[in-house]
């Protein structure tokens, strides 16, 4: 039986996120006025970008400011044709000298996942930068035809399985000068959250902050355990995570007030595409990987991100999980220590 959230959870978590946007406010007061100006890029030119959810919010801003930096830009989304149609007469409008495109994937169907990733790969582009930014927040309770918890299928497993299959492609594009970079777009609210191995598709317990929470925690632990199996592997490929502020975007969708108050006191989308580029592309990001980024600096991730074990159970139940839409056993990649 689905359960429902506990109310002290509740509070304890918009608690913790208007402390969050307090020291978000006050940082960009005092501390951050500039955004990106000033900041050194790696080199964008010709380069090529994929973002998930690039039609609205943040993962349109973003697509904008890669474009403007002369970057080639592919989204992947789910919106109706009409929106992709709208949105990329706008985006080629503005940057003409760019090559800008819109793909169908739904995040929630692994199938359509790994077709995106196949078309991707059939259509011989490389793949510099891959941003996993789309997500749902605070959704009500669906489990997929897949067998997946709504939160966990498009935040989380859905991201991975798109990683492991461009692969090849972020590996050949990337070189030891200007290494290929992946994304992943999680939330500070990965620090209130835990994981629960036994019932990660909350089919007998169910809450919409919880699963949330837990699937940007899953992002911040995958972060690593991904950058440091790159590493170990000697490819010329980095790996981050960020947390882009407290936005008004459509992922309040589920809640209620947002639309109240989101539009008063939530940072524009353009401040979350700066975070994002900034990870994607900054020049003082090129010698490391595996790190959470807040406001364009390092920030410690959760106690309980950092655990090895925690990161290794982790992966090996993503790997599993993601089996059926793998090809190839034996290239499931193995999380090695460093």
């Amino acid at each position: 039986m689905v359960s429902q959230c506990n109310f002290s959870e509740i509070i304890s978590l918009y608690i913790f996120s208007a402390w969050y946007w307090l020291v978000e406010c006050l940082n960009r007061l005092f501390f951050l006025k500039s955004g990106l100006s000033g900041q050194v890029f790696m080199r964008c030119e010709g380069r090529t970008a994929l973002i998930t959810g690039g039609t609205t919010g943040i993962g349109f801003e973003t697509a904008k400011k890669l474009l403007s930096f002369g970057m080639n830009v592919i989204i992947g989304s789910n919106s109706s044709a009409a929106e992709s149609e709208k949105c990329l007469q706008l985006l080629r409008s503005l940057y003409p000298k760019c090559k800008v495109e819109i793909w169908y994937v739904d995040l929630s169907s692994m199938e359509s996942v790994k077709a995106f990733a196949e078309k991707y790969i059939h259509s011989g582009l490389p793949l510099h930068v891959l941003i996993n930014n789309a997500g749902i927040m605070f959704a009500p309770y669906k489990i997929t035809e897949e067998g997946l918890e709504s939160h966990m299928a498009v935040n989380y497993f859905s991201h991975c399985l798109l990683t492991k299959l461009l692969l090849p492609c972020i590996k050949k594009s990337g070189n030891p000068k200007c290494k290929a970079r992946i994304i992943n777009v999680s939330s500070c609210l990965h620090f209130l959250s835990q994981i629960n191995f036994h019932d990660l598709n909350s089919v007998y317990d169910y809450c919409p902050h919880q699963s949330y929470m837990q699937s940007k925690l899953c992002q911040v632990m995958f972060t690593r355990s991904l950058n440091r199996f790159l590493k170990n592997s000697n490819c010329p490929v980095l790996v981050h995570c960020i947390h882009p502020g407290v936005i008004n975007t459509n992922l309040y969708k589920y809640v209620w007030w947002a639309k109240y108050l989101a539009p008063i006191f939530f940072q524009k989308p353009e401040i979350g595409a700066e975070v994002a580029v900034y990870a994607a592309l900054s020049a003082e990001l090129e010698s490391k990987g595996g790190k959470y980024i807040e406001e364009y600096s390092e920030v410690k991730p959760s106690k309980y991100s950092k655990d090895r074990e925690m990161q290794s159970r982790l992966w090996n139940e993503t790997w599993k999980t993601l089996q059926p839409w793998l090809d190839e056993v034996d290239d499931i990649p193995s999380d090695t220590s460093e």
